[in-house]
């Protein structure tokens, strides 16, 4: 996978925040203000798992203007607080880039592991479901759905949850470092799907787990995967996870 350009990659700093990003500053302005049982760098850890400790700090000083939505996520969780308290509007996290329609019906096809490499196998039609998800964040982009299982994201995404994928094409839809990630391993005729946070360290992409097992926290070195890579051994980057759904209600009659 190619490295986005230097004007690419500024562009994507400079775009307009896709939710009121003065409602967030002000929420996060109050929470951390005097006489509150947080400050900027309590929340920051807390929201971050321990990873950022100028996340608050950054965003009300404008040099975070369109947070990820992980981050958002985090600082609900951090804050005790439903997520439309912090975004007034839920449903602009999500990238508006040709979004049209209302609720859609996208079936889940079969499992992934997030621990470890599973061998992928596509359900039968009688093992498959639906989940509804709204309108596809990218138009003309090709969506799929997947099981989770395991427990090496189970920090963000619990194991059961149902992921809505957004499948990788070279040119039209690629992903970046921060990303969660499906990939997929070739091995002659066998293929093996993992789950995970895509990162780079300059030279290699990396897929780090996000877990609260220690079993979990060895990173993954996967080289520079790209639209190129087609031989037996190859590791490639199939699919962009946009959203995770639970499903909580599971009495049955």
């Amino acid at each position: 996978m190619r490295e986005l350009s230097r004007s690419a990659r500024c562009k994507a700093m400079t775009e307009k925040a896709l939710f009121d990003i003065v409602h967030l500053r002000t929420v996060l302005e109050t929470a951390t203000g005097p006489g509150s049982k947080w400050n900027a760098r309590s929340l920051s850890l807390a929201a971050s798992a321990g990873k950022s400790p100028h996340l608050v700090r950054d965003i009300i000083r404008g040099k975070s203007a369109n947070p990820q939505l992980e981050t958002v996520l985090g600082l609900a969780k951090a804050l005790e607080m439903d997520i439309a308290q912090l975004v007034p509007s839920t449903a602009t996290l999500m990238p508006r880039v040709g979004m049209t329609g209302g609720v859609e019906q996208l079936e889940v096809v079969g499992a992934v592991a997030a621990g470890v490499w599973r061998e992928q196998t596509d359900w039968a039609a009688e093992d498959r479901y639906s989940i509804e998800v709204g309108p596809n964040p990218v138009a003309g982009g090709e969506r799929f759905a997947l099981r989770m299982e395991g427990h090496s994201m189970d920090k963000i995404i619990p194991p059961g949850s149902d992921l809505e994928c957004l499948r990788v094409s070279y040119g039209f839809v690629e992903p970046q470092p921060g990303d969660i990630v499906i990939v997929q391993r070739d091995r002659h005729d066998l293929h093996e799907l993992t789950c995970k946070r895509l990162d780079h360290d300059g030279t290699n992409f990396i897929l780090r787990a996000e877990s609260t097992r220690a079993e979990f926290q060895e990173p993954i070195v996967i080289g520079n995967p790209d639209e190129d890579n087609h031989d037996d051994e190859g590791v490639n980057i199939i699919g962009i996870v946009l959203r995770s759904h639970q499903n909580l209600f599971q009495r049955r009659r």
